[in-house]
């Protein structure tokens, strides 16, 4: 499919993310929202929440919810990342992350592998997609994640100076999806509203 082919070349070649709006509904994001707010009162109690000052993690999603095994297997999200890391490419986690009010940015970083390796890093195979469900809106107050583009074909680690010139904010409405490449740096920002703010995070590897 084209679109795919072409979703995939920007996230390879180009800006080295793509936004996707109306992946989820309103409503099916809600209920992802809503699971993972009652899903973190619950894991607190029995110590299962991984809790980073203002930032908390729930991890293992896909066995707790048929939200979440729509969410990881949904037919939008796997094309594109199957057209990037092959047909036999495997799921590496799928957590949720609460930025919660007060929250400031959590590090300018790539994902794994590539933070476990010596640079430069290979630029090819591509060795991790991630994919960030926004399950409510995400504003330029709530800790909206934040992304230089263009820096995967840097196959480097972040450089401050250039991510702080060159990044950019990505905002939209809940049920959207940003897609991006392991390598392109990127951050959260602070979350200055009243109300923690939740997204998804499935990260998929080549086999």
């Amino acid at each position: 499919m084209k679109e795919v082919a072409n979703l995939a070349d920007e996230i390879v070649k180009g800006k080295g993310y793509v936004l996707i709006p109306d992946v989820l509904s309103s409503s099916q994001a809600e209920e992802a929202r809503s699971a993972v707010l009652k899903l973190a009162e619950k894991e607190k109690l029995d110590g299962k929440v991984l809790l980073d000052g203002k930032r908390e993690r729930l991890y293992g999603l896909v066995y707790k919810g048929e939200i979440f095994e729509l969410m990881v297997q949904h037919p939008t999200v796997i094309a594109v990342v199957e057209s990037i890391l092959g047909q036999d490419m495997t799921l590496g986690g799928f957590s949720a992350h609460i930025v919660n009010p007060g929250a400031t940015n959590m590090g300018v970083h790539v994902d794994y592998p590539y933070w476990t390796m010596k640079p430069p890093f290979p630029p090819y195979p591509v060795m991790e997609i991630q994919v960030i469900w926004m399950v409510e809106d995400f504003t330029q107050e709530n800790g909206a994640p934040v992304f230089a583009p263009g820096s995967q074909k840097l196959c480097s680690p972040p450089d401050l100076v250039k991510f702080s010139e060159i990044s950019q904010k990505l905002t939209a409405k809940a049920g959207s999806v940003v897609i991006s490449h392991g390598l392109c740096w990127h951050d959260t920002s602070v979350n200055s509203t009243n109300k923690p703010r939740v997204s998804i995070l499935a990260n998929y590897a080549p086999k």
